[in-house]
């Protein structure tokens, strides 16, 4: 999921009330308006470049108002991205319009689109028809605008509250998910995925904010400042129902590794917990993996290939953590063609179990769509699947062999039959029908 918050282009000189106070509106050259030509080109640069890292299930939510949001949706529609809503944040804590010749500038459009218009988006229905009296939720969110407490260490300009984005990530990620935000200031998006038990990059050029948002991140790894933080969140019926819902939720999918090993390794790996993975292909370009890799939990070994089928070898073992690693920093690689591997420490040594000893299928490990692992075992690279999948795998082959064994028999069964036939027969008696 990507939640972005681009410049507004509202930076014009004007004034407005900050905390009883007249304030300037100017947030900085980032924020100023060079005409339309500009900001629409703009947004197109960036929108473009997001699309490309998306999942093809993958959704974007982006903030605006009135000075960008009309060109964001224009370039979205350009771009084939699918617009799922315009949710529409009332703030229930606006600044008062001193001039008194408008109305009080109380909201903000957030656009929830998809990357892809056939690919179905995940929505966490049920949660936010708890959140909303058990009733659908709607397209006007009627939450706070910052609280004093969220600026503990120091605050952005446009910072928006952990209530958005927290109801955001939840609304549309599963535990465990990747979020981008790449314009990240102070990332109050990482904060609100890191207490939803999601992962997070973000993506920032001024380096003042990046400094609040490290100082942001140390504050959570307290998990009693965590805790307290996410009963402070606004949108939820009570104080602790964020935290039980947390501890409830369902947790993702166990992912597995499949490796290649080749053939004379075999004899020594129940001996080792390290295993490499190439890093990288030509002239030093890191191998692009699938970020899953580094949610594996587990690693399944295989061989063959060369025109010969891939077959497990029958080795396993549970991943204690993964690392980028230089040739020279690995013993027996110095002199490799390989500059980097991915150095893979399992909790012990691997173990070896022969009855997984059966043929890797991938209409059976990989979904239909699932074309990046399908490429990378066929390069013999580390291809991601489920323990479920290996398993049904496996079943397969335990299928076969029964099926095989019946054969088996029957085939040992009519042999056995036609010799017992052979050995009983006797002569056939004609008889002559007298007249």
């Amino acid at each position: 999921m990507v939640f972005a918050d681009p410049p507004y282009f509202l930076s014009n000189n004007g004034l407005s009330i900050q905390n009883g106070q007249i304030v300037s509106v100017n947030k900085g050259k980032w924020d100023k308006s060079h005409g339309f030509d500009y900001i629409n080109k703009f947004n197109r640069n960036w929108l473009s470049k997001v699309r490309n890292v998306m999942k093809e299930d993958a959704t974007i939510w982006i903030s605006g108002t009135m000075h960008n949001i009309f060109s964001i949706g224009q370039i979205l529609t350009e771009l084939d991205f699918k617009i799922l809503n315009i949710i529409t944040w009332q703030k229930t804590n606006p600044p008062p319009n001193f001039s008194c010749r408008y109305f009080t500038y109380s909201t903000e459009q957030i656009i929830w689109a998809r990357k892809s218009k056939k690919v179905p988006h995940y929505y966490n229905y049920e949660l936010m028809k708890q959140l909303n009296d058990n009733k659908q939720m709607q397209d006007v969110w009627k939450l706070p605008a910052i609280a004093k407490w969220e600026k503990s260490c120091k605050k952005h300009p446009t910072q928006k509250p952990l209530s958005v984005l927290t109801r955001i990530i939840m609304a549309s990620t599963k535990p465990n998910a990747w979020i981008l935000d790449p314009f990240t200031g102070s990332s109050t998006t990482g904060i609100a995925a890191n207490l939803a038990n999601r992962r997070f990059l973000g993506i920032d050029q001024e380096t003042d904010f990046l400094e609040i948002s490290k100082c942001r991140k140390i504050e959570i790894e307290n998990e009693k400042t965590a805790e307290l933080y996410r009963k402070k969140i606004s949108g939820f019926n009570t104080k602790t129902e964020y935290n039980k819902y947390l501890i409830t939720e369902p947790k993702p999918i166990e992912k597995v590794s499949l490796g290649f090993c080749r053939k004379k390794d075999i004899p020594y790996l129940t001996n080792t917990n390290k295993f490499y993975f190439h890093a990288i292909e030509q002239n030093n370009f890191v191998q692009d993996f699938p970020t899953e890799i580094l949610e594996t939990k587990e690693i399944f070994l295989y061989q063959g290939g060369r025109g010969k089928p891939l077959f497990f070898t029958g080795h396993y073992g549970k991943i204690k953590e993964i690392k980028l690693k230089h040739k020279s920093q690995i013993k027996g690689k110095e002199k490799s063609r390989t500059e980097y591997y991915y150095e893979i420490t399992l909790e012990h040594n691997f173990k070896y179990d022969k009855s997984i000893l059966s043929r890797l299928e991938p209409k059976i490990l990989f979904d239909k769509n699932d074309r990046t692992n399908k490429e990378l075992l066929k390069k013999y690279l580390p291809a991601i699947t489920t323990k479920e999948k290996v398993i049904e795998n496996n079943k397969k082959k335990e299928k076969a062999n029964a099926e095989s064994h019946t054969h088996l028999q029957f085939a040992k069964t009519n042999s056995t039959s036609q010799k017992l036939q052979k050995s009983m027969s006797l002569p056939t008696l004609q008889t002559e029908r007298k007249e």
